[in-house]
């Protein structure tokens, strides 16, 4: 992209459009639809780091059981433009198993890191919780051993299973979350966050707007920060035909998080914006962005992004940058 063509791009983005889509997406390549094999994977997200919407990008997602593969494309990055990985944590059914696994991943990342000092950074860890966590204790247990093991700064983010009584298992796990940054003072182990599974490869791994909208609510009365995955492919909300089912769009989920962060939104009108399919009722400008009338600032807009509703993660860049071209956003 020449310097006249990389100028025009750069004055089509207004401050807010660029404080909401700063850094949104974390590379997920490896996972389905996609399921690339790790070298194409990681050489994806090296060439990305370098596109006119590196920006946007935010982490590699990779599971920490396969950092190490990773070792032969370290050369890719430099100290200038390191490798950003959150990694992911394997599944349990009990505290101990949890534990035990999350020192089983520690290791792994804390060898990874030792091997690649200036390359890489490893800054989040992304964990499913077991079933029936009832307290923050198993939380400040895993923190005690991220500030025993971990890397210099690692955030937690701990994700609960929409399934029955979800509503009380989302409040359970956040609750355990809220706690646990209450009482935590360490240095290595940043405050923890909420994790939330936003679809899959078929319909029921999609969950329905209101559980979506529970859980934007729930994390922004309660100070915990969130971050989604999966089936975030698209800017707005849509039917898809390979999943029989309605899609979430990333600029309606991020749009309900920030406003609901802001104007202290209830689950009924987060849910309304979830829910629209109309991409014209999203409005950016200098000052901010408004939807249907109701607005955040440029500044409420990065505070929320920073604090509140992080990042998403999806195994395409191509395609959400394709689609915010498409709409005029790019």
């Amino acid at each position: 992209m020449g310097g006249e063509e990389l100028e025009h791009y750069s004055m089509r983005l207004t401050p807010s459009l660029r404080a909401f889509l700063s850094n949104i997406l974390d590379y997920a390549g490896l996972f389905p639809p996609a399921n690339l094999p790790l070298d194409q994977a990681i050489r994806n997200y090296a060439e990305y780091r370098s596109s006119p919407e590196a920006w946007t990008l935010s982490r590699f997602i990779c599971p920490a059981a396969r950092l190490a593969e990773l070792g032969n494309t370290a050369s890719l990055f430099s100290e200038d433009l390191m490798l950003a990985v959150s990694a992911l944590g394997r599944a349990s059914q009990s505290a101990e198993d949890f534990l035990f696994g999350l020192q089983e991943s520690l290791h792994r990342i804390a060898a990874f890191s030792e091997a690649h000092p200036s390359r890489v950074s490893v800054e989040m860890i992304e964990l499913p919780l077991p079933p029936h966590l009832q307290s923050p204790d198993t939380l400040i247990s895993a923190a005690e051993l991220i500030e025993t093991v971990g890397p210099p700064r690692l955030t937690p983010f701990y994700e609960a299973a929409l399934k029955q009584d979800w509503q009380q298992a989302v409040i359970t796990a956040v609750d355990a979350i809220a706690a646990h940054n209450a009482r935590w003072t360490g240095r290595r182990c940043q405050s923890a966050g909420f994790k939330l599974r936003t679809g899959g490869v078929i319909a029921d791994a999609f969950p329905a707007p209101d559980q979506v909208a529970f859980v934007i609510v729930t994390c922004c009365e309660r100070g915990v920060a969130l971050k989604c995955t999966a089936g975030l492919h698209h800017p707005i909300r849509r039917y898809d035909a390979s999943v029989q089912t309605e899609m979430h769009g990333f600029l309606n989920v991020f749009a309900a998080g920030i406003l609901a962060h802001a104007r202290s939104l209830n689950v009924s009108e987060v849910q309304a914006i979830l829910e629209d399919e109309q991409a014209a009722h999203l409005q950016f400008d200098e000052d901010g962005f408004a939807w249907n009338g109701v607005r955040a600032t440029t500044q409420e807009i990065t505070a929320a992004r920073q604090t509140a509703i992080l990042s998403f993660g999806s195994c395409s860049f191509d395609e959400p940058c394709d689609d915010l071209r498409a709409l005029g956003l790019l």
